[in-house]
């Protein structure tokens, strides 16, 4: 037998080995507080920038990368979860819980990540993602709505939904001394109460204890 496939196939997992490292890296200067760059990530995987380069291609490649790398690592993989349930307002919760997930696990980097973008350093989330999470909660919404609560329909609700679900209000929601899967019950009723899915055009917004 040819070593070929041996070879290539060892040298497939060394660069997927290279990219995991350097992906590891890229979260460890984040959380660091370290200024972002492609230096400074080379540095920390103990590799060169042209090898930085050479898998990702440019900074902003990385930095997509690195949210990919998040994404897998804290669970927001686990979402079609939420739009396999039977109860719109089960599917909803769950979708909530698994934000909630994800912004706990990667707390420190995307409070890095969001602080480099609001100073404009060219570090920022993906606009892609934001976009996905508010086609899941129109879905979500709209299937509530379907089930006896037609005002979850309300474009206005789904942007307010989406507002809800963001890390910069759940983050903030959570304070320093609780854990954002602790506040995702409250993120859940303040989206029934944006929508009318309690069946009233007004209601008591749940109290945050501090």
């Amino acid at each position: 037998m040819s070593p070929r496939p041996y070879r290539m196939t060892h040298r497939q997992e060394l660069v997927d080995s290279t990219r995991s490292r350097i992906l590891d890296a890229a979260l460890a200067v984040l959380v660091s507080g370290k200024p972002f760059s492609i230096d400074a990530v080379a540095r920390e995987a103990k590799v060169t920038r042209v090898t930085v380069y050479d898998r990702f291609g440019t900074r902003e490649a990385l930095v997509e990368s690195t949210f990919d790398h998040l994404a897998e690592t804290g669970g927001l993989t686990s979402l079609p979860r939420a739009f396999m349930h039977a109860d719109p307002l089960e599917a909803l919760t769950e979708f909530v819980i698994i934000f909630c997930g994800f912004y706990s696990v990667h707390r420190a980097a995307l409070r890095r990540l969001h602080a480099l973008g609001a100073l404009g350093q060219g570090v920022e989330g993906p606009t892609d993602r934001n976009t996905r999470r508010l086609r899941g909660l129109e879905i979500l919404l709209g299937r509530i709505a379907d089930a006896g609560f037609p005002r979850a329909r309300d474009s206005d609700a789904a942007r307010v939904a989406h507002a809800l679900t963001s890390f910069a209000f759940v983050d903030a929601l959570s304070g320093f001394e609780r854990d954002p899967v602790e506040v995702a019950p409250i993120v859940v009723a303040l989206i029934h109460h944006a929508a009318h899915i309690d069946g009233r055009d007004s209601s008591p917004v749940p109290r945050v204890q501090s």
